[in-house]
């Protein structure tokens, strides 16, 4: 073996990699639950989004609304999709917590610096406005600090990402873009997203751009259309379907909530075709469509490649398996063992710190999953609604089953590899479909690894099961070559 091989590395994997529970969940099922405990754990530790009781534990944020921002942002989704309206507790609670945060001397001072923040500080404003509680004098700030353009973030030097995310603020906000800052398809068309992003390549922040783009363009999926064209809506699809197999074998259950939310988005077409410009004053999504513009076109119809349904399914059930008794959804960094030795308050701001950011995306992709929820009018009622699986519950059920594909680990890929690889030797195309979509991800974890071995072996797997050819596997071949060790015929 040459030096490549050394230079292989696997990340360790989290506890909850490959749980998917003693029963595989059909997918509106399992996103049911997840939605259901996490909004009784969000709704029984509000206070702890709270900038001041954030900072009795936990280190002092460079944004300290920010847990805020993002609450705000499941609330706004919460009530326009109908689950929980903006009248009921947990809405109520969150949008008294924010006005109280905002009202602070440093959030005033924070905006009128016009610093990297300025353009959350905007947000914030703006979603209290969008949900119900206005802030004349804040707005008016925002809008002055904005037309000046304070902080330099309209100027084309600026990432493409933070520009879209800005646009994307001051259109849901109502707000007078100034000149520099170019409308949304533009800046779409320079993002991530648009420039034929290599799946097998992408790192975990590259990962986040992506999403991100995807959903400030969609509007967190609510618009379900990206301001391109159909071929390359096909490509960001695909990209999207390899990376939720890549993280659910990872166990990297962040990714994995905003991917299935981004695979939802890019799934779903209304017959219309078009997406309603976010216009000065309008909420997307919660008033009449605009006329469609040049910039938008539509996406094509629902994703049908193979792997698409298997990756949500099982994306679901491992949300669904990892979740706590409590509800909250283990964050990246969350590590149990840590959270067995603490007790009181610290154990309570651990678990908040480490679990919070993936159980509000968690949650946000739930609430935009279809048919999700009987739309109970809040989190207890959701709650009681879920309850433990009786008879009438076994609709939702299938046999006890594990991962469509092997965790992110090199010996249990190579075994899952002969497996397959063997029982589709003889089998007809049909029954190759599933083994083959999983290539993709197995092609990326081995890349990603840098481990030739693991990756020639993928790529014979690839060569049996009839998708040498195909662009990811050449791709990967070629990386391998140039890592000095060839496939083997």
């Amino acid at each position: 073996m040459n030096g490549a091989a050394d230079e292989a590395h696997w990340p360790a994997l989290p506890a909850h990699a490959g749980r998917v529970g003693e029963v595989f969940l059909a997918e509106e099922e399992a996103a049911r639950r997840v939605l259901a405990g996490a909004l009784e754990w969000i709704e029984a530790r509000l206070d702890w989004f709270a900038p001041g009781r954030w900072e009795e534990f936990l280190p002092r944020r460079p944004f300290r609304p920010g847990p805020v921002l993002e609450l705000l942002g499941l609330v706004r989704v919460l009530g326009r999709s109908g689950i929980v309206p903006v009248t009921a507790p947990l809405p109520s609670r969150a949008l008294d917590l924010a006005e109280e945060t905002i009202h602070e001397p440093e959030f005033g001072r924070g905006l009128r610096r016009g610093d990297a923040f300025f353009p959350y500080h905007l947000n914030l404003t703006a979603l209290l406005e969008l949900l119900g509680r206005p802030q004349p004098a804040l707005r008016a700030s925002c809008q002055a600090l904005l037309t000046a353009d304070a902080g330099g973030h309209c100027r084309p030097y600026k990432p493409v990402l933070s520009r879209i995310e800005l646009r994307y603020f001051v259109d849901r906000g109502g707000f007078t873009a100034p000149g520099p800052l170019p409308g949304l398809g533009p800046l779409y068309r320079q993002s991530i997203a648009a420039r034929g992003a290599d799946v097998l390549q992408l790192t975990g922040d590259e990962t986040y751009a992506l999403t991100h783009v995807l959903l400030y363009a969609t509007d967190f999926g609510h618009h379900n259309r990206l301001p391109c064209r159909g071929e390359s809506v096909a490509r960001v699809r695909e990209i999207v379907r390899v990376l939720l197999g890549v993280h659910l074998a990872r166990g990297s259950l962040d990714l994995l909530a905003e991917l299935l939310l981004c695979e939802a988005a890019l799934d779903a077409c209304r017959e219309d075709g078009h997406v309603p410009r976010l216009g000065r004053g309008a909420d997307p999504g919660m008033g009449p469509a605009a006329k469609p513009g040049p910039d938008l076109v539509p996406v094509p119809g629902a994703s049908t490649g193979p792997g698409s349904g298997l990756w949500r399914r099982a994306g679901w059930n491992a949300l669904a398996a990892a979740q706590r008794p409590d509800g909250a959804v283990p964050g990246p960094v969350h590590r149990p063992e840590v959270l067995a030795g603490l007790a009181g308050d610290k154990a309570a701001a651990y678990l908040f710190g480490t679990c919070y950011h993936t159980t509000l995306a968690a949650a946000l992709a739930a609430a935009r999953k279809p048919r999700t929820v009987p739309r109970p009018s809040d989190p207890v009622a959701l709650a009681e609604s879920v309850g433990p699986s009786g008879p009438s519950d076994l609709a939702g059920l299938t046999e006890p089953t594990g991962l469509p594909l092997p965790r992110a680990h090199p010996e249990e890929i190579r075994r899952w590899l002969r497996t397959e690889t063997e029982a589709a030797r003889d089998a007809p195309p049909a029954a190759r479909a599933e083994p083959a979509a999983c290539l993709g991800p197995l092609l990326a974890l081995a890349v990603r690894a840098h481990d030739p071995a693991v990756l020639t072996d993928v790529l014979r797997a690839a060569e049996r099961l009839g998708h040498g050819d195909d662009p990811l596997a050449r791709s990967a071949a070629a990386l391998l070559a140039a890592w000095g060790t060839a496939p083997v015929p």
